[in-house]
């Protein structure tokens, strides 16, 4: 897939959606921002933000009183997009400085280490 590039805050209404894993109204969006991730939208911010998803393909809408929205793109095709545009971009000669610069920039506990270790193991 080729994906339309997400402004990052599209990007975090999304990553919202996908968390929740259920359509959500934008009043819930805006709590959700505003609670996990402590930014403030006005409401018309947020449904201008769903429009442009809802014109890039992302996102999907009904009305039951008030709108609804759900993503139409899953977050592991989102990723694997992304990733795979990042490895284009910056060249396979790079793709250790690459993952090296990730990695040192997570705070990953020991067991999400064992399991990034695990996952490595298998593509070999």
């Amino acid at each position: 897939m080729n994906f339309t590039e997400l402004s990052d805050c599209e990007l975090l209404v999304m990553k919202c959606l996908w968390e929740e894993n259920k359509p959500m109204s934008v009043t819930e969006l805006l709590e959700r921002i505003k609670n996990d991730y402590g930014k403030e939208y006005k409401e018309t911010t947020v449904y201008t933000f769903l429009k442009r998803m809802k014109e890039k393909g992302y996102v999907t809408s009904y009305k039951k009183g008030t709108s609804y929205y759900s993503p139409l793109v899953s977050e592991k095709d989102y990723l694997e997009d992304y990733s795979k545009k990042m490895a284009e971009f910056w060249g396979e000669r790079s793709s250790k400085a690459f993952l090296s610069a990730f990695f040192r920039c997570s705070n990953y506990s020991e067991q999400e280490w064992d399991e990034i270790r695990r996952l490595s193991d298998e593509m070999d």
